[in-house]
């Protein structure tokens, strides 16, 4: 009786599983043909700012920097070259979320770690920053200095305290000037950069079967493949109706639109798989998710 009962939990707990499989299978497939250009533009307003400038800084290395309005750029390729092009951009999306997860780990660990260390009196503290002049108060006599070149010599103790000041200055300059040069540098390339190819790897092998049917299942509705519709005109996308004849040529601006709308879909499938997880894991199965989110509400998730 035991091991019948252990085999019919086992049975449950494996048509659970594909239920939730299902479940998220259906929602992100409704998310892919239901998801519009127009939220490239406003997931750039939401997303985090090195998240929205990796994607651009992706699409300028891609096509190249020349002027739209001096330079008449047009790019031909055929259907086949095109969808894989579109696959692996989305995946370089979904490979975004997850790096930026992780920063966003670092980052909470890291903030978590200094506040422990200020609580017990040995984090990093800021020296507090006086006024000029108020070390000099009160202040009299010489100071000795060793150089190499004179060795042992006498400086009057205010001038060496000018001195000092004039150092902490120049300090604080070069300090600034560094915090500025870290604000121009993108974190979330930065830390790609960093990785080793197998980690870097890892952050697309994560994507589940539901994932990669989903953006086949995209790729099938923009190129007209399968007999899947591309989208119509008047969708806000103007560049989306050539895709569905086999040789296709378009100008590089349609092209970098495109480009960061699949980043866009990467990126969200990701968040969705994310949510969709969670709501699961935490919330009870499928039945958690029968009760979450719609896929039209999945669209409307914080990047």
């Amino acid at each position: 009786r035991g091991l019948r009962s252990a085999r019919a939990d086992a049975g449950a707990g494996d048509e659970r599983s594909v239920d939730v499989r299902e479940i998220k299978r259906q929602m992100m497939l409704k998310f892919v043909q239901e998801v519009q250009p127009k939220q490239s533009e406003q997931f750039s307003e939401r997303a985090p700012p090195q998240v929205a400038d990796a994607m651009r800084q992706t699409v300028t290395n891609m096509l190249g920097t020349l002027p739209a309005e001096f330079f008449d750029v047009t790019v031909t390729t055929v259907g086949e070259n095109l969808a894989q092009l579109m696959y692996s951009v989305m995946m370089t999306g979904y490979m975004f979320k997850n790096a930026q997860t992780r920063l966003e780990l670092k980052s909470l660990s890291a903030t978590a770690a200094s506040a422990g260390g200020s609580g017990s009196g040995g984090g990093s503290r800021s020296l507090p920053t006086d006024a000029e002049g108020v070390q000099k108060r009160g202040i009299e006599g010489e100071v000795l200095r060793w150089s190499d070149e004179e060795g042992v010599r006498r400086t009057g103790a205010m001038e060496y305290i000018d001195e000092l000041e004039g150092q902490v200055r120049l300090l604080r300059e070069e300090l600034a000037a560094q915090q500025r040069a870290g604000r121009d540098r993108n974190s979330l390339l930065e830390y790609l950069k960093s990785l080793e190819p197998a980690n870097l790897q890892a952050l697309s092998a994560s994507a589940g079967e539901e994932v990669l049917e989903a953006m086949n299942s995209f790729i099938q509705r923009l190129v007209g493949a399968d007999g899947a519709g591309g989208p119509t005109e008047g969708e806000g996308f103007a560049g989306t109706a050539y895709l569905r004849t086999a040789s296709t040529e378009t100008t590089a601006q349609e092209l970098a639109r495109l480009l960061l709308w699949l980043l866009v879909v990467g990126y969200s499938l990701r968040t969705i798989e994310l949510r969709l997880d969670m709501e699961s894991s935490v919330g009870g199965g499928a039945a958690a998710l029968l009760k979450g989110p719609s896929a039209s509400d999945l669209m409307e998730l914080p990047p």
